[in-house]
This record gives C-alpha cells, structure tokens and sequence, in this order.
C-alpha cells in the first residue's frame, strides 16, 4: 500500500511525499524492490542523483534482469509517465 501511494505520490509530483512514502515501506521491508523503484524515481526527479543510483543498484538486487521497457510490457505501470521518467533519470536499464 505505501508504495502503492508513493507512485501516486510521485504521479502528482508531490517527490518529497514518494520518498517518505518508500522509506517507511523500506522499515516493514528492507528487501522490498518495489519500495527502491519509488525512491529510485522520486529521487530522480528531484536531482538526488547519488540517491537514485542507490536505490537503483538495491532495486537491481532484488530483481537483476529489470528493464524499464521489459516491465512496461508486462503491464507495469504503463500510464505513470513521470514514474517511468524518473527511472531513467536514476540510470535503470532501458
């Protein structure tokens, strides 16, 4: 649910919000890879970049084969288009 939000969050450009969003997931969760895709983006937006690269390599860990195209394919979150801007701008593999 918190991530759940945090997309939201970052879909009305409210960065500040995702990332605390994300961290509190991370507390019930510290593995959680769907909580560092959050980060990795609300970071991204806001030029955090060290940060976002972070989150990106813990996000990566859990989930090594990850593409930003190969996840839009499966369905994810294709409509977030600043979800998926600010993936990129964390350096995640096209």
């Amino acid at each position: 649910m918190l991530v759940g939000m945090g997309y939201a969050f970052i879909e009305l450009r409210r960065f500040d919000e995702a990332i605390l969003a994300g961290k509190k997931a991370l507390r019930q969760n510290a593995s959680f890879a769907l909580a560092y895709r959050c980060l990795a983006s609300a970071f991204g937006h806001l030029g955090r970049g060290a940060e976002a690269r972070d989150a990106a390599a813990r996000m990566l860990e859990g989930d090594p084969v990850f593409t930003i195209s190969g996840w839009i394919d499966r369905g994810g979150q294709s409509n977030s288009n600043l979800l998926i801007e600010g993936l990129r701008k964390a350096g995640l593999p096209e």
